[in-house]
Formats: C-alpha cells, structure tokens, sequence
C-alpha cells in the first residue's frame, strides 16, 4: 500500500508543474507522520537515489524534493539506506546533505565517519552550508579531523561561530585543550572585545524581565556568543584574557558573570565569594552555578549550603516557564514572585523516591500554581539530581486549597503513569519471508506470460491450482506473522508469539546482544530471560528505541549496536 503510494509521489516530484510537486510533497508529509510504517527496502533505494537526480527549477522555499525524499528516508537507518546515501550524496540538494549527515553520524562508524570528514571539509568551502556542530559534539576526534584542514574559516562570518563551538567541544573533551592557541587566542580576543561592545549597550539597563519580555532576540543571540566566548577562555588563557576575566565579574547579566566567574576558579584568579553568592542566589543562574562546581568536582564552594532543594526548585520553574513555545496570541510568559508553598514525596514508575515542590508564581497580575521536581531522594533528602517532571497548568492558584492542589498533582501523575504504561512505544512484525517474496514474483511473471500468449484448458487450470496453493501459503503466512509481535510497552520489552507471550521490565535487563539469527534479552542474573529472531525487527531501529527508553535508568543495561 504504502510502496504505490512513494512510486506516485517519486513521479510527481519531478513534475515540471509546480502545483504537481507540492501536492506530491503534502502526500510525502503525511506518510511521514503515520507511525510503524515498513516499507521495501527497494523503494527507499529508488526515493535516494530520485533525491540525487535533477529537479525543475525551484519555485519556492518549500519546493525542494531532495530535501524532503531525505528526510522521509533517514527514518529508516538500515545498512542498505546508510549504503545508498553514501553512494549518492553528492547529487543531493545542499539541506539534504545536511539531513543525511546528521543521520550518517548515528552510525558511529569509523569508515564513514572518513566519509564524513572528507564531505564536511569540502562543504566548507561553500558559503550556505549549516554545520551540525551539536550533533557533531559526541565525536570530538571527527571535529579534530574537519579543524585541522578548516580552521582559517575562524575569521569567516558564516562558519566563525560553528567553529568556535567545534572548538569548545574539542577542548571540554580534553582531547587537546589549547588546540591551536597560537592562532585561535588573538581572533577569540578580538571577536570577543568586538562582541563585547554590543553587550555593553545593554549591560547599564539590564533586568531579567527586560531579556524576556521586552529585549529577547536581540539580546539572547549576544548573551549567547558571549557565554561562548567566555568558556573559551578557560582554554586560551593569557594575560590580556585575565583582565577581561575581571571586568566580567562586574557585568549585570548573571550568565556572563557565572562563566567569568567559573574560568576565574580554574585559572586560580582572585574573586569575591560575595559575587559568586549572587550567582547562586539569582533566578537565572542558580542551577547553573550549582551543576558547573559539581561537574568540576567542586561542590563545596557551592555558597548555600542548606536547601537546595527549595531553592533551586524555583530555577527549575523559572526556565520551564520562560522556555515553552511562543503563545499564538502574543502573550509573553514571564513568571515573578515565585514561592515555595508545600511539597509532594512520590516514587517515579521505577519505584524511587521523588520530591515534587508545589510553588506559586505571578504573572499579568495573577497568582497562579506550578510544580518543580521530581527530585531524588535516594542519596539523601537535599540533593539536586531530579527526574525533569516541571510544569505549570497555569491554573489559578485560589482556584483550590493547597491540599487541593496536592490531590490534582497526585491524580495528573496517576493518569500519566497509567498512560504511559500502556503506550506502545516500539511495535515490529516479522516480514514474508524470502521464500514467501520469491513465490510471488514467480506468479506475476506466470501470470503476466500466460496473459501474453493467450490461456489454454490445459495450463488454465495448473495456474489457478498453482496459485491457489501458494497463495494459501502466503496468506497464512501472513496472518501467523500479525501474532508475532516484538514491543516496548510502558516500561516493558514485551515479545508475542501466537498464544505465548514473554515479557521482562526495562530496569530488569542487564544485556541485549544477537547473534546471526536471533537478538538474546538477558536478565539482571545475566540469566537469557528470552530470544526472538533477529528477522522479527529492524535492529539499527530496535536498538534507537532500546536506548531511548534505558539510558535514563540508574544502571542502564548493555545494548550491543
């Protein structure tokens, strides 16, 4: 089914009508977005290598089929996909380059990370290339491989601020920190006192409120290009950098003087304790500040030594609030006066315990009720780990007592949990089977020859025959194949076979491993708690959603890629 309907819109696609395409491409966006599709591996093929081939000329932004023929088949990273968009990258638009790239890196494969390297380096050299440097921030050697060649891009308007972010992320690797000091410190000192001065237009106005409600864009994108700057500096130190350092410390954006402040602890430069308090104590950088010290294994600077929970509950909401999408209508969210009223201790699906803070916060002049955990109990009653759970309904908080609102929580949480412990996450069948595909080509070919040479009683009567039997085959096939069935439910990886049914609880898995012919569950006694065949799922897919859905578990199991 879905096979002639991608044939349809691989036509159309090519169509010199511009209305063609876009329906074409409204057809592709639609099967997009419907779930547990299986499509043959020779359509994926042909969609790659249409993407490759020449297109009428572009009418619009929207009309660029490569792109979206991409983008609709990196939902499917097989072998053979990865295969077919190394083979033919180079007839691809620009943006689904971009799109295969971002797909490529998942592998994590050596030789493709070559590849990878290689077209990354010669895209470069254009002026509209968008370089995935968050994706590329998990392989810090890939990065060390595309400076090396394109470094001298640092004083190019168009790549300076990937590249500065590459180099953030090579350095916080600790692969190579300094990388190049001799000639990334005096463009980083010069971009940074360029950047500077735009900050300072601001810096003797500024307020919290004024970022969020009133500055935003203009502000937030300076913020941004600053707070990198500053990291850097961590790692491209001298003594010029050390007197921007302390004139950091007196900026009134709390960000700003959180970085500066932190590099001034690493580079064992003086401080005042007062400033660093500030840090901690402001709405903004509170979270901030209290991770950074952890993270250097530096928790006992941290100035408030006593709940932190509490306090840095209302940072927790804070940036919730100020980080949902835009209203439709223009309303802009900016919570104030925000207090803690009362808490709620639970457990999270897994059993742990949780501490949720119920808070009230104003906003356009009315109180309303917000919530701001779950933190983990399991390491004491003051830690600052949480379960990111935050949110506001925004329901008005006299709309009930506070054990009223303590009873809505708790019966919100129940409808989720249950929600989610029967959502079907992952659902895959086995497909026919080789024989099953063979069989029918045989047919069609059968069919398609008696058809041209004209039936005759005596072979009539053998094709119907033959086609029944092996038809009958191929339906029961089938229909053996709808009860065989490998999900993750809720929290469960659950397999169906027939009238049989084996299940094992994401936490209680210590290992998935395969073989040639089957994919090996294994318990927390490393006992095989079940297998099924590996022909059951797509593995690179059944191994995405297997780690989506373990690596936020304390001991997260073994997942063989």
């Amino acid at each position: 089914m879905y096979e002639s309907k991608l044939r349809g819109i691989l036509r159309k696609v090519k169509n010199e009508n511009p209305e063609t395409r876009y329906e074409a491409l409204g057809q592709l966006f639609q099967l997009k977005s419907e779930e547990g599709m299986d499509i043959q591996m020779d359509v994926l093929k042909d969609m790659i290598k249409t993407a490759a081939s020449p297109f009428p000329e572009r009418v619009d932004n929207w009309d660029n089929p490569s792109y979206y023929l991409i983008d609709f088949v990196c939902d499917f990273p097989q072998p053979e996909v990865i295969d077919g968009l190394i083979k033919n990258f180079d007839g691809f638009d620009i943006q689904a380059k971009e799109r295969a790239i971002e797909i490529l890196l998942l592998t994590e494969d050596e030789e493709v990370f070559y590849f990878l390297e290689e077209k990354i380096i010669g895209l470069m050299q254009t002026e509209d290339f968008l370089i995935p440097y968050r994706e590329l921030t998990s392989y810090p050697m890939l990065i060390k491989g595309i400076l090396d060649t394109t470094l001298e891009k640092l004083d190019s308007k168009n790549y300076k601020f990937a590249i500065y972010d590459m180099l953030l992320s090579l350095n916080t690797a600790g692969v190579e920190q300094g990388y190049r000091k001799e000639v990334v410190l005096p463009i980083l000192l010069k971009d940074y006192q360029a950047e500077k001065l735009e900050y300072l237009k601001f810096n003797q106005d500024y307020t919290t409120k004024y970022v969020y409600t009133a500055w935003k864009d203009s502000y937030l994108i300076v913020r941004s290009r600053m707070r990198l700057f500053l990291h850097l500096m961590e790692f491209y130190f001298s003594t010029e950098i050390a007197q921007e350092l302390q004139e950091a410390l007196d900026f009134l954006d709390p960000f700003l003087k959180t970085e500066a402040i932190l590099v001034c602890i690493s580079k064992n430069l003086p401080y005042e304790k007062g400033t660093l308090l500030q840090c901690a104590e402001d709405i903004e950088t509170a979270e901030m500040v209290y991770w950074e010290l952890k993270d250097k294994n530096l928790e006992h600077l941290y100035p408030i030594k006593e709940a932190k929970q509490p306090h840095l509950a209302k940072t927790r909401l804070f940036s919730t609030i100020i980080n949902l999408p835009e209203e439709e209508d223009g309303v802009i969210r900016y919570p104030e006066d925000i207090e803690i009223v009362d808490k709620v201790d639970t457990e999270n699906a897994y059993g742990q315990p949780l501490r949720y803070y119920l808070l009230k916060f104003s906003e356009h002049n009315v109180v309303y009720a917000g919530w701001a955990g779950g933190y983990a109990l399991e390491d004491g009653d003051d830690t600052a780990n949480l379960w990111d759970g935050s949110y506001t309904d925004f329901v008005e908080f006299t709309s009930a007592n506070i054990e009223g609102h303590k009873q809505q929580f708790l019966q919100k949480r129940a409808e989720e949990i249950e929600e989610y412990e029967n959502s079907v996450f992952y659902e895959s069948s086995p497909r026919l089977s080789r024989g099953a595909w063979f069989f029918l080509a045989l047919l069609i070919t059968h069919w398609a020859r008696e058809l041209f040479t004209g039936f005759n009683n005596g072979t009539i009567l053998i094709s119907v025959l033959f086609t029944v039997i092996g038809g009958g085959f191929c339906l029961y096939e089938v229909a053996k194949n709808k009860k065989r069935k490998i999900m993750i439910i809720g929290k469960q990886l659950v397999k169906t076979d027939g009238t049989k049914q084996n299940s094992i609880g994401m936490s209680q898995i210590k290992k998935v491993s395969y073989d040639k012919k089957h994919v090996l569950v294994y318990n927390l006694k490393n006992e095989l708690a079940f297998k099924f065949p590996k022909k059951w799922v797509r593995y690179e897919l059944f191994y995405l959603y297997m780690k989506e859905h373990t690596g936020h578990l304390n001991n997260s199991p073994f997942i063989q890629s």
